[in-house]
């Protein structure tokens, strides 16, 4: 799966744009979003994102996410299309009027996928569900069930418009069969696309305790959204090195090796279920949970992308220099560099630092303050 093109109307700051992931017809592997601040990256990045979850045979409310901060992208959104290769034929992922979408007359095989209703019904499943008072939710009454229900009937029946996607109905079938089954594992659906989006704020390793080794066994997912709860890095570690040894060995000598900088992994503390970490200039260990907030984002991006990204999924980082120092800066654009290489992934970043910036050359970056300003 390579994402080609992203066509937006009337969402945030853009009015009417095309964001191009190709140059010269072709899809490049490492990208960056630069601009400003406020110049529509993390619009950009959350539009990517949920587009590709609509490759969900059976999208239900359970599929969306909903951010209790702000209102869902769909909902601030008039029309979006993204343009998704696979194997030499384009599937276009559309919510909104199917009036406004663009056909790529460079490739006869391109189906679509249109969502004419979603916005309106997610909004509306927020004005009732998702965006009131917590103070509420005790006083639920018999009326706000049943218009829940009515509310979650009436999306499963929306009006969704298939075209032309007879082309893509093996690939639509393993997911969907993928998808429902529980057992399925992130190996066995390695061959399968996937996205896998971190958010600039929820970077952070969590001080969680367990009394026993928690069930982190990778599961597939067509959209994963790293959470520091959910994700926790702390209990991978611990469930890697319960289930895999072997492979946590390696993955703890490539953490030590090239990502940390002045400290090491030692071990697994199994009494007390802890990753360690040693400082080569202290002579005390620590938890994950004590490193830097520079260091917590390096080691998470690094280490998901190498323990859950596989080949042909796309990788979407928001400000992938949040909370890192320059040196760091470069680090993940090397770490991002050779992994994109040895997994076979496509990576799109964004940034407001040059650092970042001088990492890439023109077609691999994309100027969003020039689209908008």
């Amino acid at each position: 799966m390579k994402l080609l093109r992203l066509y937006i109307q009337d969402s945030g700051i853009f009015n009417r744009t095309l964001i191009d992931f190709t140059h010269e017809g072709k899809p490049q592997d490492l990208l960056c979003l630069a601009g400003v601040n406020g110049s529509g990256k993390t619009t950009v990045m959350e539009l990517l994102f949920h587009l590709v979850t609509l490759l969900t045979p059976t999208l239900s409310l359970r599929s969306i996410f909903f951010d209790r901060l702000k209102s869902h992208i769909f909902t601030r959104t008039q029309f979006a299309q993204l343009d998704v290769l696979f194997d030499e034929k384009v599937l276009s992922l559309v919510i909104g009027d199917k009036d406004n979408i663009v056909r790529d007359e460079t490739n006869p095989a391109q189906a679509f996928i249109i969502e004419s209703e979603l916005g309106s019904l997610i909004s509306r499943f927020e004005d009732t569900v998702v965006k009131i008072p917590d103070e509420k939710e005790p006083d639920t009454t018999v009326e706000d069930e049943i218009k829940r229900l009515l509310d979650t009937e009436r999306f499963s029946k929306r009006l969704v418009e298939r075209l032309n996607t007879d082309i893509f109905q093996s690939l639509l079938q393993q997911i969907e069969t993928a998808l429902s089954d529980k057992n399925q594992t992130q190996r066995e659906g390695e061959d399968l696309p996937s996205i896998y989006f971190f958010n600039a704020h929820d970077r952070e390793i969590q001080d969680i305790r367990y009394d026993s080794v928690p069930n982190k066994k990778p599961r597939y997912k067509l959209a994963r959204r790293y959470h520091p709860k959910k994700d926790d890095l702390n209990g991978t570690f611990i469930y890697n090195d319960y289930a895999y040894p072997k492979e946590f060995e390696a993955v703890k000598n490539w953490v030590n090796q090239l990502v940390l900088v002045d400290k090491q992994i030692v071990e697994i503390d199994r009494p007390n279920l802890k990753t360690l970490v040693h400082p080569t200039k202290k002579s005390s260990t620590h938890g994950l949970e004590l490193l830097s907030s520079g260091e917590e984002s390096l080691l998470i991006i690094a280490t998901e992308i190498y323990l859950k990204v596989s080949r042909g999924s796309v990788v979407i980082i928001d400000e992938v220099d949040q909370s890192l120092h320059p040196e760091f800066q470069e680090k993940i654009m090397v770490l991002l560099t050779q992994l994109q290489k040895d997994k076979g992934c496509q990576i799109i970043v964004s940034s407001h630092s040059d650092i970042v910036w001088k990492c890439f050359d023109s077609k691999g970056l994309i100027d969003l303050t020039e689209m908008v300003m």
